[in-house]
């Protein structure tokens, strides 16, 4: 038999971009936001361990194994894309 869901409040400013969605769909777009700032959470701690390893990722502009550098302001514009943000 599945869990029964658990409500969760939270008071947050009303200018948070949560409040762009229809009410209907705010609850469903928070959920995801939690998720992936948990997921996100667990990759920072991963990358801190590997960073405290040695094993840190390529310096900032470096490019990767196929030449290519990653434009960090196209990145950031496609995940504000992506996420509505």
């Amino acid at each position: 038999m599945p869990q029964a869901l658990k409500r969760l409040e939270i008071r947050i400013p009303p200018d948070h971009p949560v409040f762009r969605y229809p009410p209907r769909l705010r609850g469903q777009v928070a959920r995801e936001w939690l998720d992936l700032g948990m997921r996100l959470a667990s990759i920072e701690e991963r990358l801190a361990r590997l960073e405290e390893r040695g094993l840190a990722p390529p310096a900032r502009g470096a490019s990767n194994q196929n030449g290519k550098g990653i434009d960090p302001v196209k990145f950031r514009e496609t995940l504000a894309g992506v996420f509505d943000f």
